[in-house]
Formats: structure tokens, C-alpha cells, sequence
């Protein structure tokens, strides 16, 4: 979607303006603060003046606009609307609220309105939007006031579904020193969505980092596509999406007419796109300036910390293990380096205490990093030192420590940033000091930073990784398994090892059928009307011998017939009986938003005890499979714990892969497709029991 001109206007108009309407107010506003240097026009269709300045009656007595803020009632959309297209507007932000969030039949006025906008040529933000800022070209046509100065250097795109939050964020941002972009408020994303937004950002020459507050995923397929491009772009994402229970879901209906998907699905679309995900909205700011300041960084190198305060760095040690983050000690020619520069009570251990004698000797910054910036297994310093908020506050033992960094980071060449202890406010004389020294600063206190620097670090190591194939919506299935046995042979037609099996239908065969199969068995009644066998006595273990199995078939058949007496009965399913080994439950789950997605976990009862899952959208490699396995709280139990088996990963891997073919090649009818257990034995690898769950709408 081109959205240039309506996020970068040479001129713009202001309809439905007037000294009564408050939106007007408030764009006209941001205009100014921004000093916004085009043609500003205000449009109100009785002509009175507004704002101390004069009004044109429609869009056709105006010429060149680029784009407009509409800020008309509900049932003076339409005109505006038109009247766009009469002045050859093609552009605009709709604050104009009564729609989609309202229900039905606010949806439905919703849909005929911007129908028509995009018969006419016209693209909109929104509606109910409170619009966007653009920081890089001076320009506004929002209603979220504007905090002045504007800060230089903008690397940081923010994009919000909630105009609310999208102030506070903004505020936030500029109030830490944290330069935006733009920032975009999205509303009811009727006709733009927020992944084209993203998109848009991505593209953007002077955008770093997106940083994205979402309540929900409209169009799953089109922010897949804007993921795909900010990994190649190298450009993170970072959102803070809320929606993860119910209340929170209902909540965000009723704001925004969204539905709200599965949270663990969404952690799976994070994790195949480096979307790095956050909890609040101090971290939403601090992690995605840092990662827009850094870039990508060495992630197979460890951490290390300067900190003059010894308890910083005990709390940055507890903190950073939490969240994966690395300290790896020092060389030892690293330590000889700063035996030279280090007091003599302090210790050189990482993270580095350097002890408060820098305040008399800041010169100790620079050498402690110019020390550990050769050591080769040092790839990120971080330096604890506080920002000056003013000429009258600081003192030259502070500059100096700024000075001392910078020297040391610009003369080492060593990646890193300065890390304040606690969240305060970066002023105006602060920023002057770190564009001064040329410092890229963590503006959130420890805890914050702790979190953002184990997030550039996943981030860093992930961006090698191969974007997932793309995603289909498959088309229906001729292929319709219903039973275990179907499904059972249709995965073995795909190549899936599934256990041998014969089916009886009275004890006679039964028999015959353990006479021909060796060691134990098991009996499993085979019915398309009963899923779960074992509630209805239906499964039977470890029968030895034909006596066994056919006592075992009559057993099975009364308590099938007294459990489910109106139940459909093929007959009974007889396989070997297998011991040993790990079983897993591999299964696959439509979800309404995303579409098949694969999880996979300790089979049995294991699963829903332990909660130890590991899930990512179809299609899913061999590669991406075995990922998943080493992502497993039980891995271990694969590798050969404690003497036992290890089990052949690729080729459990390679299994997994092909039970996910399969989900897709039974097509977009398909609800779920468990197979539990699959049993891994080194190198052998069968599925005992699988169960397909078809749509029934």
C-alpha cells in the first residue's frame, strides 16, 4: 500500500474545523509545534473563520493537498468523504469515531463508508484514529499534543492500535531522550492496517526500529509479510501486544471491535520472525532505542559490565542470568590489563567493579575498556554512569566519566552503552552531553536495561537464522480420515512411520492375530464416534498369548457396549505392545487467527502436567523441528539422560516435519491432528496412535 503521501504531506487540511471542535484545535496544534512549513487549510462547510484564520467551504476550492485530518461527525463522513475526492485529496487521517467498535451495525456503516473512500481513489487512516506525528519531515495531522523541543536524531518508528497509549508512549519516549520517527495512531484500521504501517516504517530511511503496541493481529498473512521484510531489512520489531486472557480479550472487543488470537501463537509468529516481544511500556522505549542505536551485535560473545557501585553490578548479575544474558570472566591477558589500571582493592571479575575511585581518576572508564574490548570473548560492554540533568547538578568528575566512555568506546572500537541505575528523566542538557561524546545510552534504569540487552542478544542471534516458509490457507481435502486406523495409514502414505496393525471384528480374529504378531499387545477399540478409548474401557495393555487377546476382544466389546451402547463399531485395532523408549505427543491445532499451528511435548499425561510445549505455525522444516526439540524443558530426556538411549534427533526431526505435511495435505477442513504417543527409540521413530478433528460448521 503506498502511504507516503499521507505520512509525509508538503500541504495539508484540516476538514470539519472550527473554534467548537476540539480535534481541529489540537491538530492545528502539533502543526505548530512541529513548525510545519506547508500550506495549511482548514475546511468548514459554513465558512466562518476558525482558529484565527479563514475557512474554505470544500475541498474543491482548495488545489495540491496531500492529505487531510477529518474530523466530522459520524453522519458527515460520507460528504467529507466525497468533498475529498472533489479536491483531489487522496489522503487522510479519520478521528471521527461511531464504527466498528460500537458493533454490528457500526461495522457494517464502517465498511460501506471506506468501500466507497476506495472507489474514489482515497486512502484513511482509521477511523476513530487519532492520527499521526512524522518527526523526520515536520509534520502532523494528529491529536495527541506534541512535547517541544522535538529531539534530533530520530531512529525509532512507533506504531499504536490505541491513540490513548500512542500519547503516553510518546511522552514517555521524548521525556527519555528517545527520538521518534513518527508515531501512528491507528484506530479501527478499516482500511489501513496496522502490518501496513509497519511495512511502511521498515521502508522508512530513518526508522531503526519499530516499536508496535498491538491488541490484535487483523490481518495475519500481511504482518507475516512485513516481519519477513524487517529481518531482511535488519530492522527489529519490538511489540508490546496485550489480549493474553479473557478479560483482557473482551476488553479489547469492546475497544476496538478486534478479536483476539492465542498468546501462545503468537509467541510462535515472535519467535519464527525475531519479533522481540515486551512486557511494558518502559520497556517497549528502552529496548527498541537500544536496539535501533546498536544494531545487530557478535551474540556468540558474552557481556560485560564497568560499574562503579558494586551493587549495581550484584543486581546486573542476578538480573542478567534471568534473562540469559552471559558474563563470561575475563582472559587472562584481559586481567593483566587492568592489574594496571585498577586500584588495588578492586577485583577484576566480570561484571567489573571499578569502585568509586573513578570519581577521582575517571581516566580508570576509558582503560577498563579499552582493556575488555580485546578480549575475545567480550562482544557488548555496558558502563554504568549517571546523565547530568543540568549545568548546576553536574560536576567535572561527571563530565569527565562522559568524556572517559566515550574516549574508551571511540578509540577501542567496542560495542556498548552507558547504563543509568535507575528510570529518570534525561534533559535537554543531558542529551547535549551524549551527542557531545557520541554516546548511545540505556535510558531506563538497570532493570530495563537488563531486559534490552538479553533481547539484543536473541534478537543478534536469531537474525542468522532462515525465515520459515511462507504460509498457505491450503484448499479442502478429498482425504477425510475419521478413525485412528485411517488417519494412521493416511501419515503412513506421507512417509510417517505409524506401527503395525490388524484390524478384528470377532474374537476368532483376534486370536488369529496374535498368533501372528510376536510379543505383547495392545487392543484398541476402533470407532468414528469414540475419541477417547480409555474413558469407555476401550484399550487394553500388555496381553500376552491367544487365550489373552481373545478374552481381551470380548472384554473390550462389553465395555464399549455399555459405555457408548449407540456408539458405531468397525471392530478392534491389535498392534504390538512397545516398551521403552520417550513418547511424545506431536499435535496440530487450528487456531482461528493464524491457521495450523504444530506444537510438539512429553507425550501421555506428561503434557498437561509439566506444560512443557514447544509450538510454531505450519509449514515446519526438519531444521525448525529440531529447534523445537532442543527448545523442550525435557530435552535432555532425547540425548541420553542418565544412561539411557539418545534418541536420533534428525530423524525424529525429519518425522515431525512430515506430520505437519501431512495436517496441511489434509486441508483447510482439518481442526486438529494429534498424534500421542510418538515413540522415539534411537533410531526408530513410530507413531502408535493419531486422531484427526474435522470442522463441523
Amino acid at each position: 500500500m503506498e502511504l507516503e503521501k499521507l505520512f509525509r504531506p508538503r500541504s495539508v487540511a484540516i476538514i470539519g474545523a472550527s473554534d467548537k471542535n476540539p480535534w481541529s484545535a489540537l491538530v492545528a496544534r502539533s502543526l505548530k509545534a512541529l513548525n510545519f512549513s506547508g500550506p495549511v487549510h482548514l475546511v468548514n462547510r459554513r465558512g466562518t473563520d476558525a482558529l484565527g484564520q479563514k475557512t474554505f467551504q470544500s475541498c474543491a476550492q482548495l488545489r495540491d493537498v496531500d492529505a487531510a485530518f477529518v474530523a466530522v461527525p459520524a453522519v458527515a463522513l460520507q460528504d467529507a468523504i466525497e468533498d475529498m475526492a472533489a479536491g483531489g485529496i487522496r489522503f487522510g487521517a479519520v478521528v471521527t469515531s461511531g464504527f466498528a467498535e460500537t458493533g454490528e451495525e457500526g461495522a457494517a456503516e464502517q465498511a460501506r463508508l471506506f468501500t466507497l473512500a476506495k472507489e474514489l481513489g482515497i486512502t484513511l487512516l482509521g477511523p476513530n484514529s487519532l492520527g499521526f506525528s512524522n518527526f523526520v519531515d515536520s509534520v502532523s495531522l494528529s491529536a495527541i499534543p506534541i512535547k517541544v523541543p522535538a529531539l534530533i536524531q530520530p531512529r525509532v518508528g512507533l506504531v499504536s492500535q490505541s491513540g490513548a497509549t500512542a500519547a503516553m508512549i510518546s511522552a514517555f519516549a521524548h521525556q527519555q531522550g528517545v527520538s521518534l520517527t513518527y508515531s501512528i495512531a491507528m484506530g479501527n484500521e478499516a482500511m489501513v492496517d496496522m502490518a501496513d504501517v509497519i511495512q511502511f516504517l521498515v521502508d522508512d530511511q530513518a526508522t531503526r526500529a519499530v516499536a508496535v503496541f498491538a491488541e490484535s493481529i487483523r490481518d495475519p498473512r500481511r504482518f507475516e509479510a512485513a516481519a519477513r521484510s524487517a529481518v531482511r531489512a535488519g530492522k527489529p520489531i519490538v511489540i508490546l501486544k496485550i489480549g493474553t486472557g479473557e478479560l483482557t480479550a473482551t476488553v479489547a472487543q469492546a475497544h476496538t471491535g478486534a478479536l483476539v488470537g492465542d498468546d501462545r501463537v503468537f509467541q510462535a509468529v515472535c519467535d519464527a520472525y525475531n519479533i522481540v516481544r515486551v512486557d511494558s511500556l518502559e520497556d517497549l522505549v528502552v529496548t527498541a532505542d537500544l536496539l535501533a542505536a546498536t544494531g545487530p551485535i557478535d551474540a556468540s560473545k558474552g557481556f560485560a559490565l564497568v560499574s562503579p557501585s558494586g551493587g549495581a553490578c550484584e543486581i546486573f548479575a542476578d538480573r542478567g542470568e534471568e534473562v540469559g544474558i552471559t558474563f563470561p570472566q575475563f582472559a587472562p591477558a584481559t586481567l593483566e590489563s587492568l592489574a594496571g589500571i585498577l586500584p588495588d582493592f578492586g577485583a577484576a571479575h566480570n561484571p567489573l567493579d571499578v569502585t568509586g575511585a573513578v570519581m577521582r581518576n575517571p581516566e580508570i572508564y576509558s582503560g577498563a575498556i579499552k582493556a575488555l574490548s580485546q578480549d575475545a570473548n567480550i562482544g557488548f560492554i555496558g558502563v554504568v554512569s549517571e546523565i547530568p540533568s543540568s549545568a548546576e547538578t553536574a560536576s567535572p568528575m561527571s563530565e569527565g566519566a562522559m568524556r572517559e566512555v566515550s574516549l574508551g568506546f571511540r578509540t577501542s572500537g567496542a560495542r556498548g552503552c552507558l547504563i543509568q541505575q535507575v528510570l529518570k528523566p534525561v534533559t535537554a542538557y543531558g542529551l547535549d552531553l551524549l551527542k557531545t561524546n557520541e554516546l548511545p545510552a540505556l535510558t531506563g534504569g538497570i532493570d530495563h536495561a537488563v531486559r534490552a540487552i538479553g533481547h539484543l542478544y536473541r534478537w543478534s542471534r536469531n537474525q542468522a537464522r532462515d525465515l520459515p516458509a511462507a504460509h498457505s490457507k491450503g484448499q479442502a481435502s478429498q482425504v477425510r480420515p475419521s478413525t485412528e486406523r485411517d488417519t494412521l495409514a493416511f501419515l503412513d502414505s506421507l512417509c510417517v512411520p505409524v506401527i503395525p496393525q490388524r484390524v478384528v471384528t470377532s474374537r476368532a480374529e483376534a486370536e488369529a492375530a496374535a498368533s501372528s504378531l510376536e510379543g505383547p499387545l495392545v487392543l484398541k477399540i476402533l470407532s468414528p464416534d469414540i475419541q477417547h478409548k480409555t474413558e469407555v474401557g476401550g484399550v487394553l495393555l500388555n496381553l500376552e498369548g491367544v487365550q489373552a487377546v481373545g478374552d481381551g476382544y470380548d472384554r473390550i466389546m462389553a465395555n464399549v457396549r455399555e459405555a457408548k451402547p449407540a456408539a458405531h463399531i468397525e471392530g478392534v485395532i491389535v498392534s504390538p505392545m512397545r516398551k521403552g523408549g520417550v513418547e511424545l505427543l506431536v499435535g496440530v491445532a487450528r487456531d482461528p487467527v493464524w491457521g495450523l499451528a504444530l506444537a510438539v511435548g512429553l507425550g501421555g499425561v506428561w503434557v498437561e502436567l509439566l506444560g512443557d510445549t514447544q509450538l510454531r505455525l505450519l509449514p515446519v522444516s526438519a531444521t525448525e523441528a529440531k529447534g523445537m526439540l532442543a527448545g523442550l524443558k525435557a530435552s535432555k530426556l532425547l540425548t541420553g539422560y542418565r544412561g539411557t538411549k539418545p534418541a536420533d534427533l534428525d530423524e525424529l526431526a525429519r518425522v515431525i516435519a512430515r506430520i505437519g505435511d501431512a495436517a496441511l495435505a489434509l486441508g483447510s477442513d482439518l481442526d486438529a491432528l494429534e498424534i500421542n504417543p510418538l515413540r522415539v527409540d534411537g533410531s526408530a521413530v513410530e507413531a502408535l496412535d493419531a486422531l484427526a478433528i474435522w470442522r463441523t460448521e
